[in-house]
């Protein structure tokens, strides 16, 4: 019996589900712990969006925005989710706990793909499961909980392309890239490794061009119906009307680096009537002011957006809103100490020679893009979750050649 259970354990299946138990228990725990009313803010628009879809008024966000909000969430996961189960945020809420299972297996897979062996995609998938924000993120209504699979399935497309290219991969690809104009533009950066991945593709030119076009074609062919109907609705085929907001927020004379709100801008006193001109023209508005003080102020740009690149990637050392409980300041404190552990090790891959191959450069490429795009607008803790599992993947990269350089140490002395 006792030869069977080590022998079953010698497969990575048995593992990865005990880790997928263990990543599913603290999610549930934390939605059952946590209170939470999903009721302000990003959440309160998702909802919306979804509830007037299903009513038959359209999809329009609590402040009669069309297309202020990227779509992907309140379409795909809210609006199935109150068509059936009404009105339930609990519902909603074991969605993201299962988004973060999807997850969870994808991050063992792009391991996997990205060379890691049993030690480190079992470990890469162990630390998804256990990091302490995908228990808390997945109480929350947002978007970040479907971002997080479809950037690892494209990720898990651009490895597979760099080495066995296909029409199927690149199709695949482009089916992800086109959700993911529609879930959260800041993963469209991904892109940025897509192109080395593809030109250092084993293929012919012609067959690279083919995949390139499929990729982009295909994520058209997803985004295109909802530019058409922001078209009809709001006269511009636009994926949404935030992007001149978002950069008026984080290109301004009050401009921080973090996220700040319209009304400690300049454009405060007038925002309400700037709204009412409608989205589309107010945004182009904001974004025509962003792009003037950025030429007029070129070294205060620079300096933010370097700015935003360090607080992007800051040890989580913030405080939450409100009075902290013990409990709070606890799970704070071991988040601390598992990004610091994460981020290090993952950094620690740049050190070992025999990592840096095509794989970590590729996954390296992600960091940097998603990274960038955020340096050009504002920065929200959570606006790094996504990209948090490719941090995992490359520590589980390190650790498990340290185990591996340990145990060849001990065979030879031995």
């Amino acid at each position: 019996m006792t030869q069977k259970i080590t022998k079953l354990f010698e497969e990575d299946w048995p593992w990865l589900i005990l880790i997928l138990c263990a990543g599913f228990l603290l999610r549930i725990v934390a939605i059952l712990s946590l209170n939470h009313e999903s009721n302000g803010g990003d959440e309160a628009a998702y909802i919306s969006m979804a509830l007037n879809l299903i009513n038959g008024d359209g999809i329009k966000d609590n402040m009669g925005n069309h297309a202020m909000y990227n779509v992907g969430y309140p379409l795909f996961i809210l609006a199935p989710v109150f068509y059936f189960f009404s009105e339930n945020i609990f519902a909603v809420r074991i969605c993201n706990v299962l988004l973060g299972c999807i997850a969870i297996i994808l991050c063992y897979l792009v391991a996997k793909k990205a060379g890691a062996g049993k030690i480190g995609r079992l470990t890469a998938a162990g630390i998804l499961a256990l990091y302490l924000p995908t228990g808390v993120y997945a109480v929350y209504i947002l978007k970040e909980n479907l971002m997080t699979p479809l950037m690892l399935g494209v990720i898990w497309c651009i490895l597979q392309l760099a080495y066995q290219p296909s029409k199927k991969t690149a199709v695949g690809c482009g089916i992800l890239f086109g959700l993911l104009a529609l879930t959260g533009n800041a993963a469209l950066s991904l892109v940025a490794a897509v192109i080395p991945a593809l030109v250092f593709a084993p293929a012919t030119t012609s067959r690279k061009i083919i995949f390139t076009t499929l990729i982009f074609t295909i994520a058209i062919i997803i985004s295109a119906p909802w530019m058409i109907r922001n078209a009809s609705v709001i006269g511009s085929p636009v994926m949404n009307t935030n992007g001149g907001f978002n950069l008026y927020l984080g290109n301004n004379p009050a401009a921080t680096g973090y996220f700040v709100s319209i009304a400690d801008t300049p454009r405060g006193s007038t925002w309400g009537d700037l709204r009412k001109i409608g989205e589309v023209q107010a945004s182009e508005t904001l974004k025509q002011e962003a792009i003037t003080w950025i030429k007029d102020h070129p070294v205060d740009f620079l300096t933010l957006a370097v700015k935003k690149a360090v607080y992007f990637w800051i040890p989580p050392v913030h405080k939450g809103k409100g009075e902290q409980s013990s409990t709070e300041k606890i799970i704070r404190i071991l988040w601390l100490i598992q990004f610091i552990v994460i981020v290090t090790a993952a950094a620690a891959t740049l050190l070992i020679k025999e990592l840096r191959k095509k794989p970590l450069l590729i996954l390296w490429l992600t960091i940097c893009s998603y990274t960038a795009v955020h340096m050009l607008f504002y920065v929200i803790f959570r606006y790094r979750e996504p990209i948090m599992p490719v941090m995992m993947i490359m520590a589980a990269l390190t650790i498990e050649f340290l185990i591996s350089k340990k145990l060849l140490s001990i065979k030879a002395s031995s």
